[in-house]
């Protein structure tokens, strides 16, 4: 009796250290982070600290290769900020420089619309309604999204010296994961183990691929949008583009929300560069669908759409932003995890 006592101790306590983990909200953004870095470099890691033919009897130790593998993703960073980085911050400096006068453009747009609603003036008196209510609910929307997105960023500056930990827990992440997973399953009684290294398994790889098929395909997007901006002279390219990369994470809806800030900005302009907006971000929407997500994240989370939409309205009711972004990798996992339980009592 004493091992399985001693077992649901350990589990016991366990959980109460989550609990109270949970309690400490600030830690959450580093160790997201550094488990999101820590699954993109998980695969250059594990190349270079496997023995190959062209190596020879020479094995790199696993903690050199993630040094040699944080070199090399330092001087791809350093890249990224010389020729993206520095370009966005004086784009960005400008688009800050302008946001109250583009707040006050776009909340003054309902005086623009009143002239052009004087040719529905056959139209009934409720469809009229009904139309400006419609507006002006997406102008003070798309006004407010502008000032979170901008909170958010000034936020996240805020947090810098939290984020210093972040290449730490990284390395350790990727040194000793499998020594993490070995502790972790250990404080489990013995008949429970192998099928939890199972669960765990699987969930890295459902982690692991969304994250990876994520950030391609929020990069594609994202280049694709500041392309498409560039091209057609909408102001703030490089914003748009990153806002687009950045909303791209939140399924079904992000899009939508990441187009809304371009098509106000380009019927600043006039409404006939807005048109022209509007049907390239259909068009972007059709190649998304059809080509980059079949191609990118195939079949890497298998959720059916209104348990998509649920997770999306659950995280963000009480995790904003953030928690939008979280939803559909936490419902994957969570799904994960039942199928496993529902068998832990059956021997397959």
């Amino acid at each position: 009796m004493s091992k399985p006592v001693s077992a649901w101790l350990k589990i016991l306590i366990s959980g109460l250290g989550i609990i109270l983990l949970s309690q400490v909200t600030s830690i959450y953004l580093p160790i997201i982070l550094a488990v999101i870095a820590a699954f993109l470099l998980n695969p250059l890691v594990s190349f270079l600290s496997k023995p190959h033919s062209w190596s020879g009897r020479f094995i790199l130790p696993r903690s050199l290769a993630v040094l040699a593998t944080f070199l090399l993703a330092g001087c791809l960073l350093l890249l990224v900020l010389t020729f993206l980085f520095l370009p966005f911050i004086k784009e960005f400096n400008r688009f800050v420089v302008d946001l109250p006068t583009l707040g006050l453009k776009i909340q003054n747009i309902s005086t623009v619309i009143e002239k052009h609603t004087n040719s529905m003036m056959h139209l009934p008196e409720n469809v009229k309604g009904l139309t400006e209510q419609a507006l002006s609910a997406a102008t003070t929307y798309s006004v407010g999204l502008l000032r979170r997105i901008f909170d958010s960023i000034l936020h996240f500056a805020s947090q810098i010296v939290q984020l210093l930990v972040v290449p730490v827990l990284t390395y350790y992440f990727l040194k000793d994961w499998q020594s993490l997973k070995d502790h972790f399953v250990a404080v489990f009684p013995a008949n429970l183990q192998n099928k939890l290294r199972l669960m765990i398994e699987e969930m890295g790889v459902v982690v692991s691929g969304y994250i990876r098929g994520q950030i391609l395909t929020s990069i594609v997007i994202g280049f694709i949008v500041f392309l498409g901006m560039y091209l057609m002279d909408v102001n703030y390219p490089l914003v748009l583009g990153l806002l687009a990369m950045l909303t791209e994470t939140i399924p079904i809806i992000g899009p939508i929300i990441g187009s809304v800030p371009a098509i106000l900005l380009a019927y600043l302009v006039s409404p006939a560069l807005a048109l022209k907006v509007i049907v390239f971000y259909l068009i972007v929407h059709q190649v998304e669908n059809h080509i980059v997500l079949p191609n990118i994240m195939g079949h890497t989370i298998e959720l059916h759409p209104v348990l998509i939409i649920i997770s999306l309205l659950v995280g963000g009711q009480f995790f904003g932003i953030i928690g939008m972004m979280l939803a559909v990798p936490v419902m994957a996992l969570l799904r994960v995890i039942i199928r496993h339980l529902w068998y832990f009592g059956e021997s397959r």
